[in-house]
C-alpha cells in the first residue's frame, strides 16, 4: 500500500489508496475517514503527510472537514466546468449556456483612475488618461468561477455604472453602439495570490489559470484590459488545430 522507497511522495500513495476506497465503495458517501492519528499509526507515517493526503483529497472535493466532527466523503454531486474554446470569443453568458444556469456577476468595485504607462500602451492612450478599473467576481449559483480585474477606456464609455457590470457589460457596450471583434489572452497556471484565492475560495497551494487579455472592437481599437482568474475546477480549455 504505502512504499516508502518509492519515488512517489507518500502522501500521494496514500491519497491513492483513499481515493481506490472511495472508488470501491470501501468508504462510502457519509462515511469518517479515518483519523489523520490513525492514518499515522495504520500506514508508519508523519502526521504532516498524512494531513497533506487529506487536504488533497479535500480541494478535490471527495471529502470534506466538518468542524469538531472529522472528516467525511462526499455526496457525488456532478461537476458545474465549463469547456472553454481558445479559438472564438465568447461572453460568459455565451460559454455557460450548456450549464442550464446563467452566471451572474457581483462587482466588487468601480472606479475611475489615472492610467498606467505599461496599461496605457495596452490600451493605446497616454499615461495618466482616466480609465475605469473594476473589479467582479463571476459566480454560477453560489459557486465562484472567475475573478477579473480589469481597465476599460473612459472616453468612449463615459456614462458606465455599477448596474451596467452587475447585468452584462457586452448589453452595455453595444447601446453604446460598439461591437467587439476579439481578444488577444495569454494564459498560463500559477498559485493565487491571497485576494484571489478568498474570492473563488480555493485553497492557497491550488493553482488558478491567469489569463491576461486585451480586448478589441470592431473598429480595430483595443478598449480594455483584463486580468481574469478562472477556477480551474470548473473550466476545460479546448482548441481546434489544423494541419496546415
Amino acid at each position: 500500500m504505502i512504499d516508502k522507497h518509492s519515488t512517489v511522495p507518500v502522501y500521494l500513495q496514500l491519497e491513492a489508496f483513499l481515493t481506490a476506497q472511495i472508488q470501491s465503495g470501501a468508504l462510502k458517501p457519509g462515511d469518517a475517514l479515518p483519523s489523520e492519528t490513525a492514518l499515522c499509526q495504520q500506514f508508519g507515517i508523519a502526521r504532516m503527510t498524512a494531513r497533506k493526503a487529506v487536504d488533497y483529497l479535500v480541494r478535490q472535493g471527495k471529502v470534506e472537514r466538518r468542524r469538531g466532527q472529522g472528516t467525511y466523503v462526499t455526496h457525488a454531486k456532478p461537476p458545474l466546468r465549463i469547456a472553454l474554446p481558445l479559438d472564438r470569443h465568447l461572453t460568459s453568458s455565451e460559454a455557460t449556456l450548456a450549464l442550464n444556469e446563467p452566471m451572474v456577476n457581483r462587482l466588487i468595485c468601480l472606479e475611475r483612475q489615472p492610467v498606467s504607462h505599461d496599461m496605457a500602451a495596452l490600451l493605446a492612450i497616454a499615461p495618466g488618461d482616466d480609465v475605469w478599473f473594476m473589479k467582479r467576481l463571476r459566480l454560477v449559483g453560489d459557486v465562484p468561477f472567475v475573478f477579473e480585474q480589469s481597465w476599460m477606456l473612459c472616453d468612449l464609455f463615459p456614462d458606465l455604472t455599477p448596474a451596467d457590470l452587475n447585468a452584462s457589460k457586452y448589453a452595455y457596450i453595444s447601446r453604446k453602439g460598439y461591437s467587439v471583434a476579439r481578444s488577444e489572452k495569454q494564459i498560463r497556471a500559477e498559485l493565487p495570490a491571497r485576494d484571489v484565492q478568498e474570492m473563488l475560495s480555493i485553497q492557497r497551494e491550488e493553482p488558478v489559470l491567469h489569463a491576461t487579455s486585451v480586448a478589441w472592437l470592431s473598429e480595430g481599437r483595443p478598449f480594455e484590459v483584463s486580468e481574469i482568474y478562472y477556477n480551474q475546477q470548473h473550466y476545460v480549455f479546448t482548441i481546434t488545430a489544423e494541419r496546415p
